[in-house]
């Protein structure tokens, strides 16, 4: 939902600004709102001359869960919904400052909180009296676009439960940058000058650069700018706020999900209207992002009004060897909400600075967003982040400065902390880079550095815990998401029972919470280590000490055991029975404009199409023997199939868990046209099906197609989607808008019904950009954990320069046809299972997988299994020793504009000769292309054959163990498909 949000800019826009309200029918609605103002409030007004009556409403969103946003209030007058509001605290609420000028708002108007539908009399409603209004002292109501934001003092305290609860304000140093989604609430109009919302509207908005928001802004006239404003919205329009939204919350979740009141509703230019091509509209068409009030830049002034906080903002310095830091101060006991106090420690160069928790009580949540205490390093890199009440272990900064930072929200007070903190001689304590000292001797909790943050890249910490000689060590693990990899060879957590690292209770990776580990002694060895490469957030873990009858023994606590979960445990969505991903994927950046690297296996149904172990496209599994891709994709290698479908793949550079399957046939629809994209699908048939398992599924498709609206935003994942200009090596995915044909064809011309269009615009360039096609764009179902595939990669999906939304094909046009193609196969196989039954009944039940036809067998030949063992490469030297086997090579001018030269080394058994098949020669007509075949090894070798196209010998025989192939040209854009098979056979 996307809030209709303008409700009435007062006076500062003038009339030739705002062509809408000259008209006399608007007009006069306009005076009829201005009489009934006292009685229905503005968010039923049209916008107004003198009111600016454009700010804000829900256009475009869905209907929220009920109780989704328990900080969600209506402000009302003689019961008729104003405006919203947000609660902070258990007696504030903040609003628009425009929503609350009247003087006689204390009187009039009441703050209803826990309401959802209107139509309906909820249990968790109640109803307050405004104690008190304070507006910011800069509002104008000639300029109200800034610092419009007020604070409502409720007449008494709120008592939150689970339906009602405040929003968290942002801390000082929080970013949510261009791209970021962010939600609106209210209960605004629904279309501009449309009808108002009965119940809770919600609208995913991305937050809009702010350049490129005050030059939109600058479209409407000069009047329109703001300082003190964050802008959200799609250039094309469709999803905003409306009339009747002002003083609502716009929230961003955090990356461990709490929300942030980031903005309040403020203003707009009309409802959900474009504002990509302003200067191009008339003026009474012309749109704006949501325009919401920057409540970050509000903080000084809101913690002031807020509580009567200590310490707010103020950075204390704390100086020489030794000393101590408390919060709260005697004869205190509880620290206050809404707390943000800043201590900076130095001690004499050239010392450290040991940190040691004598106290501490802060209220916990999993993230530490809430109330937490932070460390900082002088660069500004976080060393830890604290909350709850186990004390966190000594803390040894390798530097002789650090800061800390102490945030509380306004939902809950504890007794605070207390620390000590002392100068150290560098050598006194073994470093672990981690920020803690090694031995710890009393219960408690640990946990990776920068935690619930990403942890360091290249870690090599170390915990040496130890309790009294009676009792054991139990180590209870409460977050884990560590780089999965096989074995744990990359990112890992180790447990030793001894300090000598030899006895190993367990090796831990992924993102499944190991089972606790207990001691064998009273001493335990905690190691973590990190790579270079890949970083999530580490690992929470709590200490606890036992005497040996106190814990019961399971010999499953000591296995170690980090499979991921099995998937008779996977959610089924409820429309189709598809499942969700054993590993549910997960969005760290929340941004429409930034890729970033996904959870390994969250996207089990994307598979790479590689030509020597190079990735060139991607493709998405539809059955065990069927894959989808982008016709562009294999077009000039549909002939010769000299590529391999590999599944089950993160890192291109590591495919320990793949499978690969060779290509049995290629099925394309009619009217596929390369230059325009259209019908750009292929169905590839796999020679051996896939092994479905927790990193290899297929994808959903919906029993029936709805239409996806405009702005939906879905998932498309590649190897290419990162924005860096350079193929990341490991699989990216990327959240997309959908967008409106009339948006792409601006972009790319004439879209057609087999086409669809997604994601945001850098550029307005004309040109066609290819991009990596073949990656799936996917959409969320009715069950938020699985999703349905709605477009194939077709073209302008991942490039960088000049970027504009990409096209992709249609899946729902292809079904048919998709289903179609697959069912003539089954029923294919089915005659062939029938027939060879018939001739052999003992075997007609079993179920035996297509095998890549064998090479022509020969007495004496060497083999070993059923099948050839294949080879694909494209122009790299390649050399084969099993038998039999294919090759499979290809040069294309595309990679090799100046001319190739390949090779292909076959080696056989000191007492062995080969014997070559030339299969398929194809060179590009025209060319002067040399394909030699030679007795010995590349460096010691002898020509015993030059072929062509149309001198092909049935047979090669070597008379030694080797034999090499080499196709060679010097010619520009020249091109080669050669295949060849062998069979190594005993000389004796």
């Amino acid at each position: 939902m996307e809030r209709e949000w303008r409700e009435s800019v007062r006076g500062a826009i003038d009339t030739q600004r705002l062509p809408l309200l000259q008209q006399p029918a608007v007009a006069s609605e306009l005076e009829e709102s201005k009489e009934k103002a006292h009685t229905r409030g503005r968010c039923g007004e049209r916008p107004s001359v003198n009111n600016y009556s454009l700010l804000s409403r829900i256009v475009g969103g869905t209907t929220a869960k009920e109780h989704d946003y328990p900080w969600i209030v209506s402000i009302t007058r003689k019961s008729k919904h104003v405006c919203g509001g947000a609660l902070v605290s258990e007696r504030h609420v903040i609003t628009a400052a425009h929503c609350v000028t009247d003087k006689n708002i204390t009187g009039l108007f009441k703050v209803c909180i826990g309401d959802h539908d209107f139509n309906v009399k909820e249990d968790s409603e109640m109803v307050f009296s405004i104690l008190e209004v304070i507006i910011h002292p800069n509002f104008l109501q000639s300029q109200p676009i800034n610092y419009d934001i007020a604070i409502l003092v409720l007449n008494e305290n709120i008592k939150f439960d689970g339906k009602i609860q405040p929003a968290c304000l942002p801390s000082p140093d929080e970013i949510f940058p261009p791209g970021y989604l962010c939600v609106a609430l209210g209960w605004g109009r629904t279309l501009e000058h449309g009808p108002v919302a009965k119940i809770l509207q919600q609208v995913t908005l991305p937050i809009v650069e702010q350049e490129a928001c005050m030059r939109t802004m600058q479209t409407l006239g000069p009047r329109a700018t703001f300082q003190t404003a964050v802008c959200a919205g799609f250039p094309e329009g469709g999803k905003d706020a409306c009339q009747g939204d002002s003083g609502g919350p716009f929230l961003c979740p955090r990356i461990h999900g709490r929300w942030v009141l980031v903005g309040v509703t403020s203003w707009g230019m009309g409802c959900a209207r474009s504002w990509s091509n302003n200067l191009l509209q008339l003026p009474e068409k012309r749109g704006s992002p949501g325009i919401f009030t920057d409540v970050k830049k509000m903080l000084e002034w809101l913690n002031l009004n807020l509580s009567q906080a200590r310490c707010s903002g103020k950075n204390q310095l704390l100086r020489g060897t030794s000393g101590t830091l408390k919060l709260p101060q005697p004869p205190s006991n509880y620290y206050l909400n809404n707390e943000k106090c800043k201590w900076t420690i130095s001690v004499p160069e050239g010392k450290h600075i040991l940190l040691t928790f004598d106290h501490f009580d802060l209220e916990f949540d999993y993230s530490c967003d809430m109330d937490y205490l932070a460390v900082y390093l002088e660069n500004g890199s976080v060393i830890g982040k604290f909350c709850g009440s186990d004390r966190p272990w000594p803390l040894l900064i390798t530097k002789n400065e650090v800061s800390l930072k102490f945030i509380s929200d306004f939902q809950v007070f504890r007794s605070g902390f207390a620390l000590s903190y002392e100068a150290v001689e560098p050598e006194d304590y073994s470093d672990s880079q981690c920020g803690s000292v090694a031995v710890i001797t009393g219960e408690g909790e640990i946990q990776t550095i920068n935690h619930p943050g990403k942890y360091s890249s290249n870690a090599d910490c170390k915990w040496i815990i130890t309790c009294p000689v009676s009792f054991r060590i139990k180590v209870t693990f409460t977050v884990f998401e560590v780089e999965p990899s096989n074995g744990c060879l990359f990112d890992y957590v180790l447990i030793y029972h001894d300090l000598e690292g030899i006895v190993a209770a367990g090796k831990f990776c992924g993102f499944s919470i190991p089972k606790p580990v207990e001691s064998t002694s009273n001493i335990m060895q905690i190691i973590f280590s990190s790579d270079s490469r890949v970083n999530h957030i580490g690992f929470r873990a709590t200490i606890s000490f036992h005497t040996d009858q106190s814990i019961e023994r399971n010999p499953a606590d000591f296995e170690g055991s980090n499979l991921t979960q099995s998937l008779g445990n996977r959610v089924a969505d409820v429309e189709t029975g598809c499942v969700a991903a054993p590993i549910l994927p997960m969005f760290i950046n929340q941004s429409i404009t930034v890729a970033e690297e996904a959870i390994p296996n969250s996207w089990p149904w994307h598979v790479s199409l590689s030509i020597g172990g190079k990735h060139f496209c991607s493709a998405v599994i539809v059955t065990n023997k069927f894959v989808l891709t982008a016709a562009s994709c294999i077009e000039r290698r549909r002939q010769f199939l000299l590529f391999l479908v590999v599944a089950g793949l993160h890192d291109l550079d590591r495919a320990e868990d793949a499978q690969k399957s060779s290509v049995k046939i290629i099925h394309m629809p009619p009217g596929f046209v390369s230059s325009t994209s259209e019908n750009d699908i292929a169905l590839i048939q796999l020679n051996k099906p896939l092994q479905f398992n927790d990193n290899v599924q297929p994808v959903c498709f919906p029993r029936s197609y709805r239409k996806v609206k405009s702005s939906s935003i879905c998932i498309v994942s590649g190897w290419d989607v990162n924005g860096e200009g350079e193929r990341s090596t490991k699989l990216q995915q990327l959240e997309v808008p959908l967008e409106t044909d009339g948006v792409c064809e601006s972009y790319y011309g004439k879209i057609t019904g087999s086409m669809l269009c997604a994601g945001t615009a850098k550029g307005r360039a004309k040109y066609t950009c290819r991009g990596q096609p073949g990656s799936p764009l996917v959409c969320p179902s009715s069950d938020p954990t699985a999703f349905f595939i709605y477009g194939i990669a077709s073209k302008g999906v991942g490039c960088q320069e000049n970027a504009k939304p990409g096209v992709y094909t249609r899946i729902s046009v292809f079904t048919e046809w998709i289903q179609s193609v697959i069912q003539a196969e089954s029923a294919e196989v089915d005659h062939h299972r029938v027939a060879a039954a018939q001739d052999n009944p003992q075997n007609s039940t079993e179920d035996q997988p297509d095998q890549i036809p064998d090479p022509q067998e020969q007495p004496g030949a060497l083999s070993n299994g059923s099948s050839s063992q294949f080879s694909y490469t494209d122009c790299k030297g390649v050399m084969s020793m099993e038998s039999p086997g294919e090759v499979k090579l290809v040069a294309d001018s595309q990679d090799h504009p100046d001319g190739f030269s390949c090779q292909v080394e076959v080696q056989a058994p000191a007492d062995h000769f080969i014997m070559l098949i030339i299969k398929e020669l194809t060179p590009s007509q025209g060319h002067n292309l040399q394909v030699l075949i030679y007795e010995g090894t590349p460096s010691n070798k002898t020509l015993i054959a030059k072929l062509t196209a149309d001198t092909i010998p049935g047979k090669i025989n070597s008379t030694g163990p080797a034999l090499t192939v080499e196709a060679k040209t010097s010619v520009i854009n020249a091109r080669l498909q050669l295949w060849l098979s062998y069979t190594l056979h005993s000389q004796t």
